[in-house]
């Protein structure tokens, strides 16, 4: 009897203990969750910011904490928290924590008072040493992105002050440095008075250049490509613009500009100099390889098994001039493709381009036997916006519905391209836009049409998850002729394939003669898939497809728009990319679609 009292009085003593042992004692983790509870200003984007700031909040979901250690991110929170309020113009803010127990887990409550942000009260800009030329402005306090009244956010006032060097290194000063940037907190008025102590160093000019690294590419291609000449006052911008230059050829693996050396920087440094400085530029390339060899395979349910070659030479002549030829075959095409380049044509940043496409198209639709000779010039406005224009004399033999047309035709290839958010290629977010417009005049009858496409691509990463992404495609393109029917028919708009409405066989999405897809004069696709990146080299992808091709010269949105869905695997191999998708119509026509499409294509490149 003894011991089974001492036995029970042990036990209850072991059960009151873990009773009150609060959840998450130290070696017992717990999951967690984290609250923010704002007063004062209460954005949903000042939330989303503090959240993405705490330890604690990206840990909850992921790792259970001991309450020791929860205790600890917490402190650890409340300092990074109060420091981006800081940074946002909340100086007068406070953070403070609560952690509690519910129901066996902990809930760890910031409780943050931001009061109101502090305002600008004054801006001012002083330049140190003698004054500067006449010439030479410094910007004023509005250019630089600072107005009286405005919350004093740290990253407004630090890109002010990065404003202002550029300002002076564009202008001749490429040593220009903030002695100081000051900023006084007035807790009593909430307001900041800055200012900007700015030593703008030695005027320079660039000098001479050198090279090192060439062998095949002619120094004469690397000095046509130079934005300024030797004794121009030194702008920042146009090494940058040089350096895209060289870059944009595709010549060299590596491309390093270096304007200024430690020498230099230690001369431009000396006090009571007010020479101007020659700056030499020192460029480093090394060449890739000049030649291309791509092999192509692919198959589709609709189109069968395809492949084809390319062959690149990107420095013929020695000043970047290039080649390339590519022949695609498969069961229903054989396209031919011949491209001769020559950049830096009558401007640095223009190229002309003469091709020749000899095309065997043998798809449901129609068969035609095509060989199309073009010229066009193309003009980079900035690096993100593109123009190009110039003439082509196509000769055209198309049969549909047993009936064969020829024609011979003159049009004028004009397009535009533009791209947001970015250069490319397009690692965060960002939309890449064209339109072109190709007026055709038959030049043996009085035909005359002009055919135009607009193509946009958008690219969204997000934030909390960068291994996924959506990508959205739409296509709109309209046919206006002089005559109904005088437009070719393998030059109308179709719809349906592995680039259009994936699901419907290649070119089936069009008006109709009985089962016969015939084309339209307009077009209207659009595209959204999601792509998952799962592991280094494969992904998952999901996409809704829908459109049509109409009659008329504008979409009818009254018409039947058809839909296709499926799903695809991605392999991104040594070799290239490898895909394979299946698509299903959602809208399915009887005796013209299968139950599915399937596509898959591997490409590579030596």
């Amino acid at each position: 009897m003894p011991s089974k009292l001492t036995a029970a009085l042990i036990l209850g003593i072991w059960l009151s203990f873990t009773a009150a042992t609060p959840a998450g004692t130290e070696g017992s983790p717990v999951p967690y969750q984290v609250r923010f509870s704002l007063q004062g200003e209460a954005s949903a984007s000042l939330r989303e910011t503090l959240r993405s700031v705490s330890a604690a909040a990206a840990r909850a979901k992921k790792t259970p904490e001991t309450r020791s250690r929860l205790e600890s991110l917490a402190r650890e929170d409340t300092a990074r928290i109060n420091k981006a309020l800081r940074a946002l113009g909340y100086y007068a803010a406070t953070t403070r924590y609560r952690l509690r127990e519910r129901r066996g887990r902990l809930a760890l409550t910031y409780s943050i008072a931001t009061g109101p942000a502090f305002l600008i009260d004054s801006v001012n800009i002083r330049t140190e040493g003698p004054p500067l030329p006449a010439e030479v402005a410094v910007p004023s306090v509005g250019e630089i992105g600072l107005s009286r009244g405005d919350p004093g956010r740290a990253e407004v006032i630090l890109g002010a002050g990065e404003k202002l060097l550029a300002a002076l290194r564009t202008q001749g000063y490429p040593f220009a440095a903030l002695d100081e940037r000051r900023v006084v907190v007035d807790y009593k008025t909430r307001s900041l008075d800055i200012a900007f102590n700015l030593d703008p160093g030695r005027r320079a000019v660039f000098g001479p250049l050198s090279l090192s690294g060439l062998g095949e590419v002619s120094p004469e291609f690397v000095g046509k490509r130079l934005p300024w000449r030797e004794g121009d006052f030194y702008d920042s911008r146009l090494i940058q613009v040089f350096r895209n230059r060289l870059s944009r050829s595709g010549l060299f693996s590596l491309v390093l500009v270096e304007p200024v050396s430690s020498e230099t920087a230690k001369e431009a440094g000396e006090a009571g100099s007010s020479e101007l400085l020659r700056l030499p530029v020192k460029v480093t390339l090394e060449e890739r390889k000049h030649r291309t060899l791509g092999l192509m395979a692919g198959y589709s349910t609709d189109l069968g098994v395809g492949g084809g070659f390319s062959w690149e030479d990107r420095n013929i002549f020695g000043e970047g001039e290039s080649f390339r030829g590519s022949l695609t075959i498969s069961e229903e095409m054989i396209i031919g493709d011949g491209r001769l380049n020559f950049p830096f044509f009558l401007h640095p940043d223009q190229s002309l381009t003469l091709s020749l496409q000899p095309v065997y198209d043998d798809p449901r639709a129609y068969t035609s036997y095509r060989i199309r000779g073009s010229t066009v010039i193309r003009r980079l406005v900035s690096e993100t916006f593109s123009l190009s224009g110039g003439f082509a004399l196509t000769q055209d033999s198309v049969e549909q519905l047993d009936e064969t047309a020829d024609f011979t035709l003159l049009s004028l290839p004009l397009s535009a391209q533009c791209s947001l958010g970015g250069q490319q290629p397009l690692t965060r977010a960002g939309a890449v836009l064209s339109l072109s417009a190709e007026p055709h005049q038959d030049l043996h009858t009085s035909r005359f049409f002009l055919k135009s496409l607009l193509n946009a691509n958008f690219l969204y990463r997000f934030l909390r998850d960068p291994d996924l992404r959506t990508v959205v495609r739409v296509s709109a393109g309209s046919i206006t002729e002089s005559f109904p029917g005088e437009v070719p028919a393998d030059l109308r708009f179709y719809a349906g394939g592995v680039n259009s409405i994936r699901g419907y066989s290649y070119q089936s999405v069009s008006p109709l003669v009985g089962k016969d897809p015939v084309g339209g004069r307009s077009l209207l696709t659009f595209s959204l898939e999601l792509d998952l990146e799962l592991l280094d080299n494969f992904g998952l992808a999901a996409f809704i497809d829908g459109g049509s091709a109409f009659a008329e010269a504008l979409p009818q949105f009254n018409s039947e728009i058809l839909w296709g869905t499926g799903a695809g695997l991605r392999y991104f191999s040594p070799i290239g990319p490898i895909g394979l998708d299946i698509g299903f119509p959602l809208n399915k026509r009887k005796g013209i679609d299968q139950d599915f499409q399937v596509y898959v294509s591997i490409a590579q490149i030596f």
